[in-house]
């Protein structure tokens, strides 16, 4: 059996990433910003689709970055259909956007698996 010597805080980073992750497993909802398509932000040369758990949080960031969208539901079908093919295509990151305007950057995969695989989704 192994013995710790000695203990180690996790780091606050580390902490809010993991709460994000359990409140992400059991939202069911995502939220995007929709007008004539989804969307995307440029950020250091990187491409970002920024979504959030709800439809608050991407109405204020709608009304100061991008005040023709407005938040939409991002469903099952949507994101199979339309975003996965587009993100992978574009090379575009998904990053959950809290309040704060702190990103959690994923995979698609990651955002497939968290929000999108059957045992995940609770329809509202």
């Amino acid at each position: 059996m192994k013995k710790f010597t000695q203990l180690h805080p996790i780091s606050k980073d580390l902490t809010i990433k993991i709460s994000i992750l359990k409140s992400m497993m059991y939202c069911g909802v995502l939220w995007g910003l929709y007008h004539q398509g989804w969307a995307i932000k440029s950020e250091n040369n990187d491409f970002i689709f920024p979504f959030w758990l709800n439809s608050i949080q991407a109405h204020r960031y709608a009304k100061i970055h991008w005040p023709n969208y407005s938040p939409r539901k991002i469903t099952p079908k949507d994101f199979e259909e339309a975003l996965l093919p587009t993100l992978t295509r574009l090379n575009v990151t998904p990053a959950l956007f809290n309040s704060s305007t702190r990103k959690f950057k994923l995979s698609t995969l990651q955002m497939r698996q968290f929000f999108f695989s059957s045992h995940n989704f609770v329809a509202a």
